[in-house]
Order: C-alpha cells, then structure tokens, then sequence
C-alpha cells in the first residue's frame, strides 16, 4: 500500500513523458521548438511540478502512517 502514492506521481508525469516524446522525436518542425520566453516559462513551470511531484508522495505517505492505512 505504501508505494501507491509513488504510482499516483508515476501516472501524473506520464503525460509529459509522452508529450516529451512526441514532441521530440515524431514532431520534426521549426514549431516544435520553444522560443526563449516559453523556456522560461516552462522551467518556472517544471521547478513547481517537480516539487510537487517529491511532495505529494511524502505527503500521501505521511498521512497514511498517521492514520494506521
């Protein structure tokens, strides 16, 4: 039961697994590329996923062993 919530985080990064994907090996394109304000955009962005992605599996775990589940 305790490694669920390390799933739930595997399932959430997924999608940008395969959007990563998509993007950088199907979509050959100068519109696949990102312009420098959307780097910065999207590194802000990844920073607070990142962070929740360490987070929220503590944060399950946490609670899980407070409340015996």
């Amino acid at each position: 039961m305790r490694f669920l919530p390390y799933v739930l985080v595997g399932f959430m990064a997924l999608p940008i697994v395969i959007w990563t994907l998509i993007n950088t090996l199907v979509v050959k394109s100068s519109t696949s590329a990102f312009s420098t304000g959307d780097v910065a955009v999207l590194g802000s962005l990844g920073v607070f996923v990142a962070l929740s992605f360490v987070l929220l599996p503590r944060w399950i775990v946490g609670v899980m062993k407070r409340t015996g589940g």
